[in-house]
Formats: C-alpha cells, sequence, structure tokens
C-alpha cells in the first residue's frame, strides 16, 4: 500500500514539475491574477503556506465567513483525512484525523488531535465548539506534532487565529435567519484608543429549534441556544514590546442531542426467556428489541418517543495574556493561560419511551492555567530556531448519577453514584532548529521532553434513586508519573521558488492515565493505561504554478503505532480504556486550489487512508487486522466560488461537495455498529454585495440534498439496544452582513 502511494506521489509531482515550465513565461505580466499568499505560524513563526514542510491545511478568514464555518465540527470533509462530530451537542466533540482520535464520551476524554485557540492549549472538550467566530485563520496540522504542540498532539492539532486589533478603526454587524426558527447573530468593533493601545470585542449568538420530533411531548429536541464573546486588548508601547490580553467566554443551554433506537435481540427468543442476538442485517432493518421487548416503531430517524426530558448546560470562561518582547534580533515570547470549563448534562440512556436508564453528567468543573515560554532566532538567519518551556496544570471535579429505571444490574440496586477529582501536572522543554545547508536544501531536527503526574480520588457509591448511598462499590486513589519523549527530523528541498519536496519523521505520544469511566467495575478503575506513541513517516511535495494561479499539495505518510490506547465500551455496560494493541496506518492526502480565470476558483482534496490493529486479542476475539475506529477508507472534497460583477455590485456563488467512505464505530467491525455506506454533502451559498463592499445579502444551504448519515453509534449488548446518532438534516437561510 505504502509503495503504491509513493508511486502515485510521485507521477503527480512530476507531472506538476513539468507543467510549470511554460507557466514562467508569464511571470512578467502584472495583470495576471494570483492566488493570495497564505501566511501561517505553524512553526511558531510567519510563513507562507508553501514554505512548511508539514502536512497542513489552512483556511482564511474570506474561506471561513463565506463557508458558514461556525464551529470545529465544520471543518469535517474540508480537510484531507479529518473527521469531526458533535453526537454528544457541543459538550464532546470527537475529533479523528488520519484515523487517530478518542471514543471516550467521559469527561476527562482529551483528545488526540490537540485544539489550540490563540496559542492557547484547550484540554477539556466541552470547550472546543465555542471559538469559532470574527477569526483570522484556522490551521490544520495533520500527523504526530510532538514538538511544538506537544500536549498529546498524537494525531495533530488544530489552531484557532482570533482576528486582533489594528490601528483602522470598523467592524461588522451580521443576522440571519433560517429553517428550524434559527437565529444567527454576531458582530465585532475595533477602536483604536491610541498609537499604543486598541481594541477589539466580537460576539455571537445561535439559537434554533430542534430537528427531531419527540412523539411523547409532540416537542422538537436536538435544539441550539448558545453564544461566545471575545474581546482583545493590544498594547504596543515600544517597537520590542507587544501585549494581548485577550478575555473570552460562552455558554450553552439546549436540550441533549438525543439519538435513536434500534433493538438488538430476537423478540420471539425473548418471549421465552432468552436473549439472543440478532444477525447484523436484521438488526439494521430494525427487526430486534431491546431487553424490556421494545422496538421502535418510527422508521424516520428524525422522530421518536422519549421516556425523559433531557439537558445540556455549558459554561466557560478562559483569558489569557500574550507578551512578544524584542531582545536584539531575538523575541522572547510568553503565553499565560486560564480556562474553566463547568458541563452538566442529563441523557436519556435508550432513546425510547420506556427508559431503561438515565445518566446524569455532572456537574461537572475544570480549570486550567498553562505557560509557555519560548525565544525565537531571527527569520532570515541561516540557523533558525525555537526553543521553550510549557507547564500545564488541570485540577477537575466530576459527580455522574446513572440511574436504572426499568432494569437493574442484577444486585437489586437502582442507582451508581461517582465522584472523582482529577489532578493533572505537565512539564516540557521543547526546542526546534532549521538549518540551511545549501541554498536549496534545509535539515530540521526538534525533540521535546515531557514529565506528567496524575492523581484520582475515585469512588462510586451504590445506592437508590433518591441518592442515598448504601455502600461504595468503587473506591481508589491512584496516582501516577510518566516521561516521554517526542520530536521531528525533516529534510526540505527547493529547487525553485515554487517547488518543495520534504521527507519527515515525527514521533508524538498520548499521556497515560485512569478510567474514570468505569463506574461500575471496581478492578477497572483500579487500572492505570500507559502512554500510546506513534511514529509517523511522511512524503511530501508542494507547489505553485501557472504564474501563481495554482498550488498544489501531496503527502504520503506511514504510521507505527505503539500500546494504542483502545476505549471500549462493554455488552455489559462497563468502560475502560485499555493499551490493546499496535497498529499501522498509512496515507495520500492531495490538495488543489486553482485560480481557473479572474472570477472563478476551484478547490479540490483528497484522503486515502487504510489502518488496521495488530496484535489485538481480547478474551477470545481475535482483532488483529480489523480497520480502525472511525477511519474511513477515502475521503474526497469538491468545491467552487464564482464572482461575477454587475453594475449593481458583486454576486458571488459558492458551492462545496464532499464526500467520505464508510467507517467502524466499533474495532469488531460490526455493520450494524457502522456508518452503513459512505457518506455524502452539497452546501451551497449565494451572496450579492453592494458596489460599495459594505452590505451584503447571502442565500445559503447546508446539506443541500437532505442527506440521512449516522455519525456514531453505541451498543449497549446487555440491555438489547444500540444509541444510533443521526447528522442534521438540510438547513437553509439567508444572512445579512454590513462591514463599517
Amino acid at each position: 500500500m505504502a509503495h503504491t502511494i509513493i508511486r502515485r506521489v510521485a507521477m503527480a509531482t512530476l507531472g506538476f514539475a513539468v507543467c510549470e515550465a511554460p507557466a514562467h513565461a508569464q511571470d512578467d505580466v502584472d495583470s495576471t491574477p494570483r492566488l493570495e499568499v497564505v501566511v501561517v505560524t505553524a512553526q511558531r513563526r510567519s510563513e507562507s503556506l508553501q514554505d512548511v514542510p508539514i502536512a497542513i491545511s489552512a483556511l482564511d478568514a474570506r474561506t471561513l465567513r463565506e463557508g458558514g464555518y461556525v464551529d470545529v465540527e465544520d471543518l469535517s470533509g474540508q480537510v484531507p483525512n479529518l473527521q469531526v462530530s458533535a453526537l454528544w451537542g457541543t459538550s464532546a466533540p470527537k475529533i479523528f484525523m488520519r484515523g487517530v482520535g478518542n471514543n471516550n464520551f467521559n469527561q476527562t476524554a482529551e483528545s488526540k488531535v490537540a485544539s489550540y485557540v490563540d496559542q492557547v492549549y484547550l484540554g477539556a472538550p466541552s470547550g472546543q465548539l465555542f471559538q469559532m467566530f470574527d477569526l483570522e485563520r484556522v490551521e490544520v496540522l495533520r500527523g504526530p506534532q510532538g514538538t511544538l504542540y506537544g500536549k498529546n498532539a498524537t494525531g495533530g492539532a488544530i489552531s484557532v487565529a482570533s482576528r486582533t486589533p489594528t490601528a483602522i478603526p470598523g467592524g461588522y454587524a451580521r443576522l440571519g435567519f433560517g429553517n428550524y426558527d434559527a437565529i444567527e447573530a454576531e458582530a465585532a468593533i475595533n477602536v483604536p484608543l491610541s498609537d499604543a493601545v486598541q481594541t477589539r470585542t466580537a460576539a455571537t449568538y445561535r439559537k434554533r429549534d430542534g430537528y427531531v420530533t419527540d412523539l411523547g411531548t409532540n416537542e422538537k429536541v436536538n435544539d441550539a441556544d448558545q453564544w461566545a464573546a471575545r474581546s482583545i486588548w493590544r498594547f504596543k508601547p515600544s517597537d520590542d514590546l507587544e501585549v494581548l490580553l485577550n478575555v473570552h467566554g460562552g455558554a450553552s443551554s439546549s436540550t441533549h442531542n438525543n439519538s435513536t433506537h434500534r433493538g438488538l435481540f430476537d423478540p420471539a427468543a425473548l418471549a421465552l426467556g432468552q436473549t439472543v442476538r440478532l444477525p447484523s442485517a436484521q438488526i439494521i432493518a430494525g427487526g430486534g428489541v431491546d431487553i424490556l421487548g421494545y422496538r421502535d416503531p418510527n422508521a424516520d430517524p428524525y422522530v421518536n418517543t422519549y421516556g425523559t426530558p433531557t439537558f445540556a448546560d455549558i459554561d466557560l470562561f478562559g483569558t489569557s495574556l500574550l507578551a512578544n518582547i524584542g531582545l536584539g534580533d531575538y523575541t522572547l515570547t510568553s503565553i499565560t493561560g486560564y480556562e474553566r470549563s463547568k458541563r452538566h448534562v442529563l441523557q436519556e440512556g435508550n432513546g425510547a419511551p420506556s427508559t431503561i436508564f438515565t445518566i446524569d453528567w455532572g456537574p461537572s468543573d475544570f480549570q486550567q492555567l498553562s505557560q509557555e515560554l519560548r525565544i525565537t532566532s531571527p527569520d532570515d538567519a541561516r540557523f533558525k530556531w525555537v526553543a521553550g518551556l510549557f507547564v500545564f496544570d488541570e485540577s477537575g471535579e466530576v459527580n455522574n448519577f446513572y440511574r436504572l429505571t426499568s432494569v437493574n444490574f442484577a444486585l437489586g440496586f437502582d442507582a451508581f453514584d461517582q465522584f472523582y477529582e482529577q489532578n493533572t501536572r505537565d512539564y516540557a522543554a521543547f526546542g526546534q532548529g532549521t538549518l540551511e545547508l545549501t541554498d536549496t536544501l534545509s535539515l530540521t531536527l526538534g525533540a521535546r521532553y515531557t514529565y506528567e503526574e496524575r492523581d484520582i480520588d475515585h469512588v462510586t457509591y451504590i445506592g437508590d434513586e433518591n441518592r442515598n448511598h448504601i455502600l461504595a462499590f468503587v473506591d481508589v486513589d491512584l496516582e501516577e508519573s510518566w516521561s516521554e519523549w517526542s520530536g521531528r527530523i525533516a529534510l526540505d528541498y527547493k529547487p525553485s521558488a515554487s517547488l518543495m519536496f520534504f521527507a519527515s519523521v515525527n514521533r508524538g505520544f498520548t499521556t497515560g492515565g485512569f478510567n474514570t469511566g468505569a463506574f461500575n467495575d471496581p478492578v477497572g478503575a483500579a487500572e492505570i493505561f500507559d502512554p500510546e506513541i506513534l511514529t509517523s513517516y511522511e512524503l511530501g511535495m508542494k507547489s505553485t504554478l501557472f504564474s501563481e494561479r495554482v498550488r498544489f499539495a501531496a503527502t504520503t505518510f506511514l504510521y507505527d503505532y505503539k500500546d494504542l490506547q483502545v476505549f471500549t465500551f462493554t455488552p455489559s455496560g462497563q468502560q475502560f480504556i485499555e493499551n490493546a494493541s499496535d497498529a499501522k496506518a498509512s496515507g495520500l492526502e492531495l490538495e488543489l486550489q486553482a485560480l481557473l480565470t479572474d472570477r472563478l476558483e476551484v478547490t479540490a482534496s483528497a484522503g486515502l487512508l487504510r489502518t488496521e490493529y495488530e496484535n489485538f486479542v481480547r478474551g477470545s476475539e481475535n482483532l488483529s487486522g480489523n480497520r480502525m475506529i472511525g477511519a474511513p477508507e477515502e475521503q474526497f472534497a469538491l468545491g467552487f466560488r464564482y464572482e461575477q460583477p454587475t453594475p449593481f455590485g458583486n454576486v458571488t456563488a459558492r458551492g462545496t461537495f464532499t464526500h467520505t467512505g464508510h467507517r467502524y464505530y466499533d474495532e469488531r467491525e460490526l455493520e450494524e455498529i457502522s456508518s452503513q455506506g459512505s457518506d455524502y454533502n452539497l452546501d451551497g451559498s449565494v451572496t450579492w454585495t453592494d458596489p460599495r463592499e459594505r452590505f451584503s445579502v447571502s442565500l445559503w444551504g447546508k446539506n443541500l440534498t437532505d442527506e440521512t448519515t449516522i455519525i456514531d453509534v453505541v451498543d449497549v449488548g446487555l440491555f438489547g439496544y444500540q444509541n444510533v446518532w443521526y447528522n442534521m438534516p438540510r438547513t437553509y437561510g439567508v444572512t445579512l452582513n454590513y462591514d463599517f
């Protein structure tokens, strides 16, 4: 597989390199339209996207605004080999990149794709969907980022950059309306108070009705009601000092993202007192019942009957202080960040009127404090380097209540009341340098050493529905520490200003931890899982062709996993993480951006992926050779942007088509625990902008073909049912925007 991929990349590279030759004849034509240079800070210094020897995708402010991207979930399908789903609403997004991710839904489930907002790492999952407004750009770095983005960045990193204050006054106001009675409002204002002090304040609000009908109450569930705000103050008293103070927050209050119900048991056998699981085809066809004999009568996935009202409340607050201090030719950067995330979710357990159980997730309260110091060499040096220190401290308190209403655990008890407090302290030192060996060849070396310690006080009481405790079923007090190194070695070769080849080896890891999901398993709660290690081998190229009218990038990679952490939700309802397997993955990623005319721009991307577990044996099951969870074998995207000037202003049409291949949501490769096929999505918009480019009106639509997609499945085999989550149906609306 890997050799085939390399041959494809080589052929594609040769073809584009040959095509580049005649383009130089047009370089002197100044009137030729060109693609704008995309500047990124992936290596902690400002560089052109085409000069960075990393597999990276970048979305600029125009793309984010016109594409209607309002949270990290919207990036799914737009970036090769990236999948994001929010089946738990905003409380716990699931991010997978190149098949690497975390399907753990507990409050301590740190993502293996690290999220950064304005260079501050976000540890709590519930804070990762809120700050996608008034942005300068979003950078998506694929592959393990073990040096400069060291905190759990096994799969990659998503770095969100807010628009910062400038010396030019201005702002915008935006108001939108859509189906499901949706209202969206967003505004920002930039105020220069003096030559040395500027401020920019932005806020967003979104509200809509739900898209799933609850026949029990005749109300809509899976609604949305959230806001977020940010204020950034920029102080620049001299050329050698710049300080950015960032204060932000947000909240969400909605019904929980309710699932549908799918039975697993043979109804005839259940009538005889036997629990027999049906074959996959019959389960998918809706022929099964749960332990109580219930079968969902609604074929429509957006119509259901629930036995318990649900809710999901999230409150966020954070602040950061970034200082860039000039030390002659060098720059010292300090980033201090504080984040607090509160979450409280009531989940209806089985998506049926006869509720088997409910889970009260929370209230939970996570607070983190991080500090990074780094010093950067001059940009024009032949040897460019960055070195730094990183400290991270997080504490979390959780109280979960698992209540059984129609059955019990065959122990005569009705509920489990779980409490735990976990503390994490992380210390790291890192450095990376790039040496220009010749005018065309450069060598990059980077390394990071991390020491992390964790402790937890975890207790679960058996009790009744009124939270009267009978006895402590789980009672563990654990502490553990780990030290790991990660790093990068890369060569990049630039035979011309418009062509670059690179090869790299990257090593990253995800830290170890405790099984906080083991509320009903005293043995599992006492087990500690170790860090997982991922080594990546990559070859790539980037080119700018046809007088800067075309950009093309290709990357092929091979992953070698050791001690892979696998989250398992057993048929009996137990949850645990174990270092269960090694794994291999390989893939190919292509990205193309072309300005075909001065009015028409086309984008395309593709991701091919092959993954498999190795040496994975669990009990009597040999899972070796199975595909990794959440890893489609192919993903494609095609988009266009066409702008037509008229005497009455500009009209811009935009469209994006994405395809994501079949993927499994369970390591057993059961068809009923999968997406059950490929997914397709079509988004589009038409925008009119007045001649002064101040006022605009957009008509937009998402999932225009109204495709129905299974985004996740959780199998509760003990009680004979599955929770099945579906995507959001077609949405459309109108947005008014005014720039001032």
